[in-house]
């Protein structure tokens, strides 16, 4: 065409043009259908869009990527195919935003005349208008579901004291409809003279201050009656500053003035519970932890007197920094996790000079709405009841000790048998005062040291007691024979600290040929003197096992006669079962002693019911049997002639024995049962459901001081089944146990029904 040859008229006429003008000429597939389009001619405004890109020739797709994806090309490529001019606005991806352009597509021949304009302004202002218009529509919503779906009352006023907008709560209150009460005033809608006047005075008063009021009133409400409300009146300002109206919330507020009495009634009570308590509490509040309420059994136990009260708990005991109680105390307040802890040890200056006391404790955190406040604390004196026990513990080891011990000659060895410590001959063997490592080379018979060396090796590796005769080299060089036993000590971990045992010269009866009567004689009174030795540390071990316990009894009498009128039913029953149980062991005390100093002809058989000595058991073993969550199932146990002291203690022992082993986590269950036969013994089947034992020490857990389980899990002396079977036996009877690892254990107890003799 022309028109086309003459580029720079064209061109030219292009150029005067506001917007942009793009002459394309239409590229066609195989079949015969434009499918894009090459750029012949571009005016000025197009070529600021296509900065300094060559555009001749190429085509459309090329130099406007975007076309493509936005639809432009498929627009122009319809209009090449029908000729039908197109109108159409449409987005184009730029560098940092998108534009806005709005075309017109014209095909003359096989060109087509593309006219754009930005109109990318005008989009974003409708946009934006269109944008600001949703958001006040959607203010309006929003403040229109707050006001009327409040609880609060909100209300307008214009300086005429009159309701220009009352929301829905107020117009229930009122019982109104809107048209009835917009555009009224205040005694027009039923406000008494008192009332509308006082707020056409604080109206009057924001309009001179322009700054808000509240306060609180009582008025009738159309359906609920009397109630209290918080109400607050604020300026509405105009552009210049100057009050145009008044907006105010009023907010019913009767149950919570109705809380905050119930409250302060239970602070009240709170408080008066706190003093009356007779356990010694006290309440901290804050990070700083301070003395909120302390009632007077605590601060006589800490030492201190009411000028504690609003200080630091720490200011006043710092002794407490550092300590293993203090970490609970820290812990509580942060994590908020009750702690509960018997014979807590805690050192401070209670009468002014740092000790060690004992504390049973209990802490609790204190919440409000959710948040840890404070926490509050019970602390109960228990070291009288700790010291007795110690020295129960100490007694009892000093006459274990002696048992074990009580051979004419002692000896203590290391853990390995490597070091004699020390030796008490008694003029048999020459003794050591000082350390001795060459001990066998100078005690044992060289014939015997193999023996003696292999016994060793097993006791350590099994720690187990030591019981050897050998041969030995006497303190004037002659060979003797002696008797010897040792007892490991172990400490708490199960770990042999030491070696203590005893050695008797037994030459005598090894290398008796003459005389039989003279030797038998004196070897019986030398027995006699040392059964007196027992008795006399018999007498002594039952004075120092009572003096605890008389102890204990003395002070729960104290504690009753201070604490009279004011302990609940609760406390004075377990008063009654300290007093229950400190009698019972004073009796066993007594039947232990009279055990042990007494011939077998003195111990006459009785009637031993044996269901009543099992509700005995029961009583005295409540503790264990609350701590293990444990029960016992019996019932029709047999009547049968034995010592009721020994009885007791066998069947204390075993029922103890289980509640000892019982699985972590799982209710301790015993089962007692019995049956008797023609021949006249009862046999009596005990099981429990505890962690059991192996098969093959089914025969060694009747051997003294045998643990088949670490001393740190598991407490005790390893003398308890072994007395069960000294006792089953001196009642001629036998006793035998069953078992499986985790799957408890069985022992079956066969006693006779009658005893032949007239003494145990």
């Amino acid at each position: 065409m022309e028109l086309t040859e003459n580029k720079v008229l064209f061109q030219t006429i292009f150029d005067s043009a506001s917007n942009s003008i793009i002459v394309l000429k239409s590229i066609y597939n195989l079949e015969g259908n434009a499918e894009d389009f090459s750029i012949q001619l571009c005016n000025s405004s197009a070529r600021k869009w296509l900065g300094t890109i060559d555009y001749s020739d190429k085509r459309y797709s090329e130099v406007f990527p975007g076309a493509k994806q936005t639809g432009i090309l498929d627009k122009l490529i319809a209009v090449a195919q029908t000729g039908i001019t197109a109108n159409f606005e449409s987005q184009y991806p730029g560098e940092v935003h998108l534009y806005w352009f709005r075309f017109t597509v014209v095909k003359q021949a096989d060109l087509l005349v593309v006219t754009s304009e930005d109109i990318t302004e005008h989009k974003l202002a409708e946009i934006t208008l269109k944008n600001a218009l949703d958001v006040s529509e959607r203010q309006q919503r929003l403040y229109n579901s707050i006001t009327n779906n409040t609880p609060d009352l909100v209300y307008v006023f214009d300086l005429n004291y009159k309701f220009t907008y009352a929301n829905k709560a107020l117009l229930n209150m009122w019982g109104k409809k809107a048209e009835e009460a917009i555009g009224y005033g205040l005694r027009d809608n039923g406000y008494e003279e008192w009332h509308a006047a006082m707020h056409e005075r604080e109206i009057d008063e924001i309009i001179a201050n322009k700054k808000s009021i509240r306060g609180t009133v009582s008025f009738p409400h159309a359906e609920l009656g009397s109630r209290v409300y918080d109400y607050i009146l604020v300026p509405v300002l105009n552009k210049d500053g100057q009050v145009e109206a008044i907006a105010g919330t009023t907010r019913d507020i009767t149950e919570l003035k109705q809380t905050e009495g119930k409250l302060q009634q239970s602070e009240t009570r709170f408080r008066g519970m706190i003093q009356q308590t007779p356990a010694p509490t006290l309440v901290l509040m804050g990070d700083d932890l301070i003395v909120e309420q302390i009632n007077t059994s605590m601060l006589q136990m800490i030492g201190f007197g009411k000028e504690i009260i609003g200080t630091p708990l720490l200011e006043n005991m710092p002794e407490l920094t550092n300590q293993y109680i203090w970490e609970q105390v820290i812990k509580v307040y942060k994590e908020g996790i009750p702690f509960d802890q018997t014979e807590v040890a805690v050192s401070h200056k209670r009468t002014g000079v740092m000790k060690d006391y004992f504390y049973n404790i209990a802490y609790r955190p204190l919440r409000e709405d959710g948040k840890i406040i404070g926490m509050i604390q019970v602390a109960i004196d228990v070291t009288e009841q700790v010291t007795a026990r110690k020295k129960l513990e100490r007694s009892e080891s000093r006459f274990r000790a002696l048992v074990n011990a009580s051979s004419d000659m002692v000896y203590s060895m290391n853990a390995d048998w490597t070091i004699m410590r020390n030796l008490e001959g008694r003029g048999f063997l020459a003794d050591i005062s000082e350390p001795m490592t060459n001990w066998i080379e100078k005690h044992i018979y060289s014939a015997d040291i193999g023996t003696v060396q292999n016994a060793i090796a097993n006791a350590v590796s099994g720690k187990n007691i030591l019981e050897l005769e050998h041969r030995v080299l006497t303190a004037n060089s002659t060979l003797g024979w002696i008797f010897s036993r040792a007892v490991p000590i172990l400490d708490e971990q199960g770990n042999i600290l030491e070696w203590f045992g005893s050695a008797a010269d037994i030459t005598t009866q090894k290398t008796i040929t003459e005389k039989p009567e003279s030797l038998v004689a004196e070897r019986t009174k030398e027995l006699q003197r040392s059964n007196e030795d027992l008795q006399q540390f018999a007498h002594v071990a039952s004075h120092d096992l009572k003096e605890p316990v008389r102890k204990i009894k003395t002070f729960t009498s104290r504690l009753e006669h201070h604490l009279e009128g004011t302990i609940d039913e609760t406390a004075a029953r377990f008063m009654d079962r300290i007093h229950v149980a400190t009698d019972r062991m004073f009796s066993m005390i007594d039947g232990v002693l009279a055990y042990s100093t007494t011939n077998a002809v003195h111990q006459k058989p009785t009637k031993v019911d044996l269901n009543e000595v099992l509700k005995n058991i029961e009583t005295d073993l409540e503790v264990a049997l609350q701590k293990a969550n444990g029960t016992i199932q019996y019932q029709n146990l047999p009547t049968l002639e034995g010592s009721d002291v020994l009885l007791y203690q066998l069947f204390y022992n075993l029922i103890n024995n289980s509640l000892k082993f019982a699985k972590p986590d799982i209710p301790a269950h015993i089962t007692i049962s019995s049956e008797t036969d023609t021949a006249g013994f009862a046999r009596i089947q005990l099981n429990d459901n505890g962690i059991g034992f192996e098969p093959l020490y089914a025969e060694r857990i009747f051997e003294t001081f045998t643990r088949l389980n670490p001393k740190d899990q598991f407490e005790g002396t390893g003398l308890g089944l072994s007395l069960c079977k000294k006792i089953v036996e001196r009642h001629g009877g036998s006793i035998s146990a069953n078992g499986a690892s985790g799957e408890g254990a069985s022992f079956v107890i066969t006693l006779p029904l009658k005893q032949k003799d007239s003494g145990i």
